[in-house]
């Protein structure tokens, strides 16, 4: 039961006294808890109100940087295999460099080193 006090309020007088009015305080309260929690959720999940950060791609895959390691790889076995003057072992190992290769420099240097050993191997015969 209420009773009156000078000059406060806790809801509508109704009829013979004063009814407290508590739906909308807790109306109040649970709006305030629902909002904390979705900028909960929102700053969890990532999402935020400041500006996105720009990342720098990644220039190169793990997958293509090893192939591109593979063909330098093969491209110098194919130099060794010309000063050693075994021409079509060389000439095969350019071949290997010049299709796995991802740069293309590599690729026309491996071109290049296979036409070089495949004309050494025609003035031979």
């Amino acid at each position: 039961m209420w009773r009156k006090k000078a000059g406060l309020t806790c809801g509508n007088q109704h009829g013979s006294g004063w009814r407290y009015d508590g739906l909308a305080l807790l109306l109040r309260k649970l709006g305030l808890v629902a909002l904390v929690g979705i900028m909960t959720l929102l700053s969890a999940g990532g999402c935020s109100l400041l500006p996105p950060k720009h990342e720098e791609p990644p220039r190169e895959s793990a997958g293509l940087k090893a192939l591109d390691e593979h063909a330098w790889s093969c491209y110098e076995r194919g130099l060794e295999y010309m000063d050693q003057s075994r021409y079509e072992l060389a000439r095969q190992q350019f071949s290997f460099a010049a299709s796995s290769a991802v740069s293309k420099t590599l690729y026309e240097d491996a071109l290049d080193g296979m036409h070089r050993a495949e004309q050494i191997i025609r003035q031979q015969r």
